[in-house]
């Protein structure tokens, strides 16, 4: 995008092109429309902690797999916080904003590789459960 800037000393009005953005990262972090990729992240992170909190209240092999805190609700977390950062940034684009939002970002990237390393012994062996519920309802008594 260009700007067409005219000179205002006399009548040789001199036409002159300059760029709106610049090569700073703070206008290259701009240009990437921070509010939508906020919006996104926002919706990815409520996509995340919902049904985490669904599932946690629901089942009770769930806490058992998990632990403490399930990584679905620290994931989510993390996103909804970087959504919401991403969208202030975007109204308020400063230097601190843009440091924590992308600051934010590594740390929710680390997030999802130490859930991925979490996650994945799980699937791996989740056959080797023994589903108690289906064993009950498929024994006979016999007196």
């Amino acid at each position: 995008m260009s700007v067409a800037l005219y000179s205002a000393s006399g009548n040789n009005a001199i036409l002159q092109g300059t760029s709106v953005g610049g090569t700073k990262p703070l206008h290259r972090f701009i240009k990437g429309q921070p509010k939508i990729i906020g919006v996104i992240v926002l919706i990815l992170g409520s996509s995340f902690f919902i049904p985490c909190i669904s599932l946690l209240f629901l089942t009770h092999v769930f806490r058992i797999m998990w632990g403490i805190i399930p990584s679905g609700i620290v994931l989510g977390s993390l996103f909804i916080t970087c959504g919401i950062l991403f969208i202030l940034t975007q109204h308020n684009p400063t230097k601190k904003t843009v440091t924590m939002s992308l600051a934010l970002s590594i740390m929710t990237v680390l997030g999802i590789c130490w859930t991925t390393l979490n996650i994945l012994p799980d699937i791996i062996h989740s056959h080797l459960y023994r589903h108690y519920e289906d064993l009950e309802e498929n024994t006979t008594e016999s007196v």
